[in-house]
């Protein structure tokens, strides 16, 4: 039974041996560079949130101030250079 198997079977040449074992290795190493860039979508997506969460905490302190010195000296600006609130008419 086992000689029907071998009839059935063609031996392949040594180049395309080696052009199908390069196919197959590519096919891994893009496997695995997908599986890396993953990865870092993940982490770089972690950061981002982290990075949004700081941007909010900024904006919302930055209101509180802004509120405070309006509440404090009226409307206006602040010309932090000179260290001056400069009241809008």
């Amino acid at each position: 039974m086992s000689e029907d198997v071998n009839i059935n079977e063609t031996p392949l040449s040594e180049s395309e041996k080696e052009q199908l074992s390069e196919v197959v290795q590519l096919g891994q190493q893009l496997q695995s560079a997908f599986g890396n860039l993953s990865m870092r979508k993940i982490q770089i997506e972690s950061e981002e949130e982290v990075l949004k969460q700081e941007l909010s905490k900024k904006n919302q302190k930055e209101a509180e101030i802004s509120r405070k010195i309006n509440e404090k000296y009226g409307v206006g600006s602040v010309d932090l250079q000179k260290g001056v609130f400069i009241k809008q008419d």
